[in-house]
């Protein structure tokens, strides 16, 4: 933020602006900012406001640039573009020389209550003639209204004592004016937040799609945590929490076919009004729950529901496609959910729930650690057969000579090899140095490796001229 000090410094004036966050630019002994702060809003470059001058109806200006001079940090200044009311374009056409009041299509200009004209009156003031912010919309034709509190728009400009519509101004200057404005006029800024929260929207969707796509399946007991047996459905319908936490959950239901009663597994995607009332326990209640199960969308009543945990073979048969970290995250929300109103719940029933969670957050944890280390594994074991498919490729290429970095293979002592092998030796080392010589960018290890080398070549020599005289 600007600072600055002087006389009155320690008595601050908490309506006067101050100039927020880092500088823009600097020029001519002026110090740019895109924001000021004055009491409690915050004002940026391109905003509308109204500004202060002594009348009943302020006046309405555009900010064009915010700033403070060098030398007295403290006091913020502002470039404006000026909006004209009906009144001001009359005057202004007086005093440019009008001999009277402005005409538009053939009759005298008037103008509706929130219309204002736009214009190329531009200059500076301070900041303390800044009163609050406003909205003016620029359009290309007259709108038919619509408009709230401290908003106005502008379809014509007003200039040399004429007045034109924006979309057909008359000069290059007006129709230059009006391209900048209208990139950054509150649709300009509406557009831009949409765009933002889209933005945002797109990346949240990611976010969830690269997790997912890390996130393992979800195991049998996972689905069988996420079910909400009749118990818990009958102690939710009496909470407003009931929506919330029976929406992704699982539900177990009975159905009777043939006389035949069988159990199916369904996903909770809305709860419905019942079309006609019906006991639950001893309440009367109207609400049934849409479920999408393995064969489409259905109703199901509360009293529909069980209190038995899925079967093995229920839950092969339940073949609703699910998000695991959607799913997930719902299972933390019941459990949050059930320590808010733990009141109405049975203590063993949520101890066994919480250690529920913990034990499924262990086993996932488990799985992945589990999948990690088979990963690093396999990345091992590629590795391993890289490097013997080079070393098999190198020594093929060598007529199944030794590698240089390996020498040592070929010789053996104690069968008479030792002056051969010290050759060998010199001779690794003489490559190795070369290599770090010809590889290395710094200067000092470069004139070290050929300096060792130089050494080692001089060994070589001195080794193979012994064995000569020999």
């Amino acid at each position: 933020a600007a600072g600055g000090g002087g006389e009155g410094e320690g008595e601050e004036d908490e309506e006067a602006a101050v100039a927020v966050g880092r500088p823009s630019h600097r020029a001519d002994g002026k110090v740019f900012y895109r924001q000021m702060k004055k009491g409690e809003e915050t004002y940026e470059v391109g905003q509308d406001c109204y500004l202060e001058n002594g009348a009943d109806v302020p006046y309405v200006a555009r900010l064009q640039e915010i700033f403070v001079y060098s030398f007295a940090s403290s006091e913020v200044y502002f470039n404006a573009r000026w909006y004209y009311r009906e009144g001001d374009v009359h005057e202004y056409a007086k005093m440019a020389g009008a001999s009277g009041k402005v005409k538009y299509e053939g009759g005298t200009l008037t103008a509706a209550p929130s219309e204002l004209f736009f214009s190329l009156h531009f200059d500076e003031n301070h900041s303390d003639c800044v009163l609050r912010p406003c909205a003016v919309h620029l359009l290309d034709e007259r709108p038919d209204g619509g408009f709230g509190p401290h908003e106005f728009f502008a379809w014509r400009a007003y200039e040399k004592k004429a007045v034109y519509p924006l979309e057909a101004l008359p000069t290059k200057k007006l129709r230059d004016a009006y391209a900048t404005e209208a990139k950054r006029g509150p649709a300009a800024k509406a557009a831009a937040a949409r765009e933002a929260s889209e933005k945002e929207r797109r990346k949240r969707e990611e976010t969830e799609a690269r997790e997912t796509a890390r996130e393992t399946a979800l195991s049998a007991d996972e689905l069988r945590a996420l079910v909400m047996p009749r118990r818990h459905a009958e102690v939710w319908i009496e909470t407003r929490a009931f929506n919330r936490v029976a929406v992704d959950s699982l539900v177990r239901c009975v159905q009777r076919l043939n006389g035949q009663k069988s159990f199916y597994v369904g996903l909770v995607i809305a709860t419905k009004r019942a079309p006609r009332p019906y006991r639950l326990g001893k309440k009367l209640v109207e609400m049934s729950l849409q479920l999408r199960t393995s064969v489409g969308t259905r109703l199901a009543g509360l009293d529909t529901l069980s209190n038995d945990a899925p079967s093995e073979a229920e839950l092969q048969r339940f073949k609703v496609p699910l998000n695991p970290v959607h799913m997930r995250k719902h299972m933390r929300k019941v459990q949050a959910a059930m320590s808010e109103h733990a009141e109405k719940f049975d203590e063993q029933d949520l101890q066994r729930r919480a250690e529920e969670e913990e034990r499924l957050r262990r086993a996932r944890e488990a799985e992945e650690e589990a999948e990690r280390a088979a990963d690093e594994e396999r990345e091992r074991k590629g590795r391993e057969r890289e490097e013997m498919r080079r070393r098999a490729t190198d020594k093929a290429a060598g007529g199944g000579a030794a590698e240089p970095e390996q020498w040592w293979l070929s010789y053996n002592v104690t069968r008479g090899d030792a002056s051969g092998r010290e050759v060998a030796k010199w001779r690794a080392r003489l490559l190795r140095f070369e290599k770090i010589a010809k590889a290395t960018v710094a200067g000092g290890e470069r004139e070290n490796a050929l300096r060792l080398a130089a050494q080692a070549r001089q060994k070589i020599q001195q080794l193979t001229g012994e064995e000569e005289e020999e």
